[in-house]
C-alpha cells in the first residue's frame, strides 16, 4: 500500500500522518473539517469524550484532538492492518485511545469484506448486491457500543461519529436503546443511501436536531444530530 505523509500540529508538536496515497481526497476533506464540521455541535468545557467508530487511520481522531486538545479519543477499529496504521499514527499521543475492535448491534466474530481496490475506508461487514466475491476479507470481533459505555465507565458522551460502511442504522439503534441513561450530546454520521438518511432523520428527530454537513453524491453524506435542550 502506498503512503503519503503529512504533518499535523498538536499542541505546539508535529505528528507525522501516514495515510494511503488512493485516499488522499477522503483523508483532507476529514482533515480540513469539510466532513464533520463543529460550528454546529454543542460542545462545552475544554475535555469532551469522543468516540470515533470506524477510525481508519485516524484522521478524524487527529482533527477533533486538534479542536479540542483536552479531549480523550476513544477509537474503534476492525481492520488488523488498518489498526496497526492508526495506531502508528496516534498511538504515542496523550487522550487518544485505540481499540482493534469494530462496534455493532451483535457482538462476536464476523467476516469484514474488502473493498474494491483495497480501499481501508470502505470495507464493510453487509456486502450489498454485486459486491465482488473475490476481494477478500478478514475475520473481525464486533462490540455492543452500550456496553463499551459501561464496560468504559462514561456515563456521558459529548461527540459520537460513526463511519462504519452501512452499519450506522443498527449502531445507533442499539446504543441508543440500550444505554439510555447515557446522554450523547453530539452524533456525527455517515449514511449510505436516501433510504437511510431518511431512517436516520426519522429515528433521531424526536430527540435531536438534525444539521445536514455535507453530500459527496446522490447517495451519500454526513448527517450531525445535536441532543435538544
Amino acid at each position: 500500500m502506498a503512503l503519503h505523509t503529512k504533518q499535523i500540529r498538536l499542541g505546539g508538536r508535529k505528528h507525522a500522518f501516514h495515510y494511503p496515497k488512493a485516499e488522499k481526497g477522503m483523508i483532507l476533506s476529514v482533515l480540513e473539517g469539510r466532513d464533520y464540521p463543529l460550528a454546529k455541535a454543542r460542545l462545552g468545557g475544554d475535555s469532551p469524550v469522543i468516540i470515533d467508530i470506524g477510525s481508519n487511520c485516524g484522521a478524524a481522531a487527529l482533527y477533533f484532538k486538534s479542536h479540542f486538545p483536552g479531549a480523550r479519543v476513544i477509537c474503534y477499529e476492525p481492520s488488523a492492518s488498518t489498526h496497526e496504521l492508526l495506531s502508528a499514527n496516534v498511538g504515542a499521543i496523550d487522550g487518544i485511545e485505540t481499540h482493534p475492535c469494530g462496534i455493532w448491534n451483535r457482538e462476536g466474530t464476523f467476516r469484514l469484506h474488502h473493498a474494491p481496490g483495497g480501499h481501508s475506508g470502505a470495507a464493510t461487514l453487509q456486502p450489498g448486491d454485486g459486491w465482488p466475491d473475490d476481494l477478500g476479507g478478514e475475520d473481525i470481533t464486533t462490540r455492543k457500543l452500550s456496553n463499551e459505555l459501561r464496560r468504559l465507565q462514561l456515563t456521558s458522551v459529548d461527540l459520537l461519529k460513526v463511519d462504519a460502511e452501512t452499519a450506522e442504522p443498527e449502531i445507533l439503534h442499539e446504543v441508543l436503546t440500550n444505554a439510555p441513561d447515557v446522554p450523547i450530546q453530539n452524533i456525527f454520521v455517515e449514511y449510505h443511501g436516501i433510504a437511510v438518511r431518511k431512517y436516520l432523520t426519522e429515528e433521531l428527530r424526536p430527540r435531536y436536531d438534525v444539521h445536514l454537513c455535507g453530500v459527496s453524491s446522490d447517495r451519500q453524506g454526513t448527517l450531525l444530530f445535536v441532543l435538544k435542550n
